[in-house]
């Protein structure tokens, strides 16, 4: 598999940086954005590096689409936002910061979860994702 050095996402997926982990499947994982937009804002990446989502393959899209509707779920079992903004970008141009496909699926109105910015916030916020998307299994 080719993974850049640089590729932070990377990085997380191969358990070489900290990240609270909310979701993870053979093909894609979830965990908590460490400069949240709002409590509960979580990146979904796939495992295997595509740079952009021209890159990916028919499958890893089908796990990625899979993997984003049940942590959304999650977010809402966990959280009761009053919405869910769903956000990706292609390329510096359109604002992508990290050259690995992600979405961000980001709670709107969460306000009786903790921010999130705080380590401890993430853990409890990661916690509580987590045990809603096991719930719904």
């Amino acid at each position: 598999m080719n993974r850049p050095q640089d590729c932070i996402f990377c990085a997380i997926i191969a358990g070489q940086a900290p990240a609270e982990r909310v979701y993870e499947d053979e093909a894609t994982l979830a965990f908590l954005d460490i400069h949240p937009q709002g409590p509960g804002h979580t990146l979904v990446v796939p495992e295997r590096h595509a740079a952009l989502i021209y890159d990916l393959d028919d499958e890893t899209a089908a796990h990625l689409a899979q993997a984003l509707v049940r942590v959304a779920r999650g977010i809402r079992a966990a959280l009761a936002p009053e919405g869910l903004s769903v956000r990706q970008a292609n390329g510096r141009a359109a604002g992508q910061d990290v050259m690995h496909v992600h979405f961000h699926l980001i709670p709107r109105g969460a306000a009786a979860a903790p921010a999130g910015r705080a380590a401890e916030e993430r853990a409890v916020l990661a916690r509580r994702i987590r045990a809603a998307i096991e719930a719904s299994r």
